[in-house]
């Protein structure tokens, strides 16, 4: 009799992984379908940007316009937010062909796109929930699971 203790390491694994995968497109489906709302709300255009992964970003621009940073704005957000992680990847390309200084400038732009979707993350929360934004942002980083979950509840948000 083959029970659930007879399986092999191999089975296990692939098992885990199938749990695994599916967990992401359900995380993947919250996030999009959240997204989706929101730009109709907020009647953006071209709402079916949400379901792709790099036009997401491009809705998440849409919808906040422009950032400040201190005394800096960061305008065209839809356009800088998609081009961003293209750039850094081209860049970080080059400059690993240049030893240990190339790593390391490219190490240093990894922060700081890392501080900057932070900082969208934060705003992005603050249209829609004002002094709660803190807290989203921290549990979003934090319990990864939480921001789709968070998008999705606030897809038929109105901004503050």
């Amino acid at each position: 009799m083959k029970g659930v203790l007879s399986w092999t390491k191999r089975q296990c694994y692939l098992f885990i992984s199938l749990i695994f995968f599916i967990i992401a497109v359900v995380l993947y489906l919250l996030f999009a379908l959240g997204l989706y709302g929101l730009a109709k709300t907020e009647g953006t255009g071209n709402e079916w940007f949400a379901f792709i992964p790099i036009l997401q970003l491009y809705i998440i621009g849409k919808i906040l316009r422009e950032i400040k940073i201190s005394t800096y704005t960061i305008p065209q957000l839809e356009l800088v937010l998609p081009l961003a992680p293209i750039a850094l990847m081209i860049v970080g390309a080059i400059l690993g062909i240049i030893p240990l200084l190339g790593g390391l400038v490219t190490f240093l732009l990894n922060i700081a796109y890392a501080v900057f979707s932070i900082i969208v993350m934060y705003n992005f929360y603050k249209r829609y929930r004002g002094e709660k934004a803190t807290l989203m942002t921290v549990l979003s980083i934090v319990l990864f699971f939480m921001g789709p979950i968070y998008v999705f509840n606030l897809r038929r948000a109105r901004p503050l």
